[in-house]
């Protein structure tokens, strides 16, 4: 079995994203983040599902219709931002516990013959990478004004994340509730 390269993406992905005001917000302290780290910038995003993979998009898009028909907009509050050693959530800024937000991913995961992640943990990344943790604890205190908000989240996005953050793109998004629109 060939070794997982930790600093690409796999598969598809679900992300629920904050609107216009917030997204442009996170989005301008991750690109100075990344300017200064000098790592990849990313578009702000809380994944609900990560790498789904096996299957065709176009039977991803239409049980990420689906699902999304069946799941309520959600409030998601940030509230405080920790470094970790691990690429992919190297500082994040942590999700209120909000038990919307875990039956989501539960709905996301069953949706997707998954059994819901008893580790799920709801976050918005600010930087991709590696930090020395003296490094991340300061850079932590330093984003964590910056990070704190709240935002409603209306619409399933479905992100293609397989290779380098910069290839990443979406491929679809559906309104949540009964009666959306596609």
């Amino acid at each position: 079995m060939a070794a997982v390269d930790e600093t690409q993406g796999r598969g598809l992905s679900l992300w629920l994203m904050p609107g216009d005001a917030v997204r442009q917000r996170l989005a301008a302290l991750i690109e100075s983040l990344a300017a200064r780290l000098g790592t990849s910038p990313f578009a702000p995003h809380l994944t609900l599902l990560p790498g789904i993979e096996g299957r065709p998009p176009d039977t991803v898009l239409e049980a990420a219709r689906s699902l999304a028909a069946g799941l309520r907009p959600l409030t998601v509050r940030l509230e405080s931002v920790e470094s970790r050693q691990e690429h992919f959530r190297c500082l994040i800024a942590l999700a209120a516990p909000h038990e919307p937000l875990r039956a989501a991913h539960s709905a996301a995961a069953r949706a997707f013959g998954r059994q819901p992640d008893p580790a799920f943990l709801p976050h918005v990344s600010l930087v991709y990478g590696s930090l020395a943790p003296e490094a991340g604890r300061a850079l932590a205190t330093e984003a964590a004004p910056a990070a704190a908000v709240a935002f409603e989240t209306a619409r399933l996005h479905v992100w293609r994340t397989e290779g380098r953050v910069g290839d990443w793109r979406e491929i679809g998004a559906f309104d949540l509730g009964p009666g959306a629109r596609p």
